[in-house]
This record gives C-alpha cells, structure tokens and sequence, in this order.
C-alpha cells in the first residue's frame, strides 16, 4: 500500500461517496508511503510474541522491497497498465525485555528508512522519493506466559509520531504529518517439538493531517484493522520454516470529508525461512505476495531479509 497525495475525485453532492476520477491524476493522499504494507513495526515474522527472560537485548537490521504492479482505487477503476512503484527500505530496531509486576514486559524503538521510485498510475508520473518514515515507540506486557508448553498471550502498544519526511507540495511522501497509535493482541502456541503458530491482531487509529496536498487539506482516515498468522515448522534446533498470511480492513480516507478512493484493504500470503548461525544470531529471509487489494497499490513481489542478534 502506498500514499501518493493529490486533488480529491468526483464525489456526489448528496452522498459525498467516491465517484470515478475524470482521469489518472486524482485522490490519493496523506497516508505513510511504507506503513501498512511495506514496513510497519506490528507485522510479525514467526515466533515474534515469545517472551524472552529479562535484561535480554535484541538489535535487527532489515532490508525490505517491493514491487508495486497495478493501483486500484475504491468504488472506483483498477490501473493495471502503465502503472507500479519500487520500494527499498533499510530499518534499524531495538528491543529490551524487563519484567513489570512481575510479569514479562519490554519496550522498543523501530526506524525504517527508505525509496519509493518509478511511480505511475495510468501512466500519471508519481514523484521519486527518499527519507524516513514516522519513528515507531513500542511497549509490551505478558498477561499469560508458560514457557514449559509454549503458550505466550502479548498485549503491544505503539505510538507514531509525525517525525518522518514529508512536504505537501509532494504526491509522495514517506512520513505522513499526524500522529498515529496501534494497540495489538499476540497469541504463540507450540505444539510439540517441531510445529507451533502465531496469531496477531491490531487497530490502527489516525489522527488528522491539516496540511494534505495539494493546499493545506484535511485528510482523515478512519481506523485500520490488521489480522496475522504464521503456521512454522522446525526442522532442526536452528532452522525454521513459516507459511502465513497478513490481512488489512478499513482505514478509508477522505480529504476535506470526501472521500478519495485510498483505503487499506490487502490481503497477502508469506513464507519465511529463518536460520540461527550461532544461538545469539539468525538471519530470516521471507518472500510474499499480495492476492487482493483494494483503495491503493498492489505488491506483485515483496521481500525482507532481516538479521537479528541477541545481546
């Protein structure tokens, strides 16, 4: 999914529900260029709501791409040809484990920097752009963790403020000028030895950005809602495969209370392979791609490599 910004469609007096745009420069605004599909802090890779024992630090790094093939709006025509992006983000990650009333907690900072270039819907141009998105403040608490048969219940808070790079004079941005907050819900089940799932769910809220392209509109979104699983298998004590899918519902925007055909509807199917190379370091690659979506961009290819060492 992906915010280009610009003048809102047609919409009805009456209704004001979107209308089909006259052309293909049109209504797409505000949202982080890399939030909801490419790099977000709450997408899970497999194994993520363990609890780790106290004092533990995790650092990651990640490289993540993806390839944008087509742009459907919302009530409104799909633009196969003549249009796609590429997307190439680095993110930098920190994670601490503590205990808060007796319970497993922990906070983390995540920070994704990246590209968006070769835009074009219909053969519109989208402007190249390059700098970082929102910075993602993190917290986590365990209600329920029993180590001894694998079962972890996760409650993830997260706060988005409006520091990432962003100019209303511009169709694409990668920060998005509003503050934003999630609240999600993990679940982590091992079933013997060798099989154990993951279960996500969360709810993006939005605040509002004033200062919308083009001349200081208001853009709104209404919450998003996210569902995740992973299904893994371990085949060895250091390799791992993972086969999942990640769900987006909602979020639909208006620019001055009218409706601008972007929304986050996307449904995307993942595999993963992770390998410890030592017991504080593992590399996961993942592959995936989006089967539908609807109010922005499609992924046709999408691909993370991610490192994480353990301190």
């Amino acid at each position: 999914m992906t915010n280009v910004q610009s003048p809102p469609p047609a919409a009805s007096a009456t209704t004001g529900r979107f209308a089909e745009p006259r052309g293909a420069m049109f209504a797409l605004a505000g949202l982080a260029i890399l939030a909801a599909g490419h790099a977000g802090a709450q997408e899970i890779e497999p194994n993520d709501f363990i609890a780790l024992p106290a004092g533990t630090n995790l650092a990651l790094g990640y490289y993540i791409y993806g390839d944008d093939t087509q742009y459907s709006f919302a009530n409104g025509p799909t633009y196969k040809a003549e249009s796609g992006q590429q997307i190439n983000v680095a993110v930098a990650r920190y994670v601490y484990y503590t205990e808060i009333g007796g319970l497993p907690a922990g906070f983390e900072l995540y920070q994704a920097f990246g590209a968006a270039s070769g835009g074009q819907i219909g053969g519109e141009k989208l402007n190249n752009t390059f700098g970082a998105q929102n910075v993602s403040l993190g917290a986590f608490i365990w209600p329920y963790a029993d180590q001894k048969d694998g079962q972890y219940l996760v409650a993830v808070a997260w706060l988005y403020p409006p520091t990432g790079t962003y100019d209303s004079h511009s169709l694409v941005n990668l920060g998005d000028n509003r503050w934003r907050g999630d609240m999600q819900i993990g679940w982590e089940q091992s079933i013997g030895s060798h099989f154990s799932y993951d279960l996500g769910g969360d709810t993006m809220f939005y605040g509002d950005n004033n200062n919308g392209f083009p001349s200081g509109q208001r853009l709104t979104q209404t919450p998003t809602y996210r569902v995740q699983s992973f299904v893994n298998w371990r085949w060895t004590p250091t390799l791992q495969t993972s086969f999942g899918y990640e769900g987006f519902f909602g979020g639909v925007q208006s620019l001055n209370a009218v409706r601008n055909g972007n929304k986050t509807e996307e449904q995307r199917l993942r595999a993963t392979a992770s390998y410890f190379i030592t017991p504080a370091l593992q590399v996961l690659l993942e592959f995936n791609h989006d089967v539908a979506a609807v109010g922005g961009f499609k992924q046709d290819f999408g691909a993370t490599i991610r490192v994480l060492y353990a301190f």
